[in-house]
């Protein structure tokens, strides 16, 4: 028996028990119960907040933590309104503490 025949021989039995493997387990019973509850274990995923309006005018009411917090992720990109109404609500929370430096507003200009 030549070493290539030997190799070959050798991977043809691990492929061919790698297959058998997978087979069998496409197949195998699963038992429901346990799949759930180990399946809700795993995931935790958090459902997505979806923005109550899609504007940078100033909300019609204050905000929750929640909903500031959203705002905040929304509006960094520039300022508007909404932003600076959602940091006060996170300042007020105690979620966020200014530096002295800002004189707790976010940018210099006045509102």
């Amino acid at each position: 028996m030549d070493a290539w025949q030997v190799v070959h021989s050798v991977l043809t039995v691990v492929g061919g028990g790698a297959c058998a493997m997978v087979g069998v387990a496409c197949v195998w019973p699963v038992d429901q119960r346990r799949r759930h509850r180990h399946a809700a274990r795993r995931c935790r995923l958090r459902p997505v907040e979806w923005p109550k309006a899609w504007t940078c005018g100033p909300p019609g009411q204050p905000f929750t933590l929640a909903d500031a917090h959203l705002a905040m992720q929304l509006h960094r990109d520039h300022d508007c309104d909404r932003k600076h109404a959602a940091f006060d609500a996170l300042v007020a929370a105690g979620r966020i503490h200014p530096d002295s430096a800002r004189r707790h507003r976010l940018w210099g200009k006045p509102r």
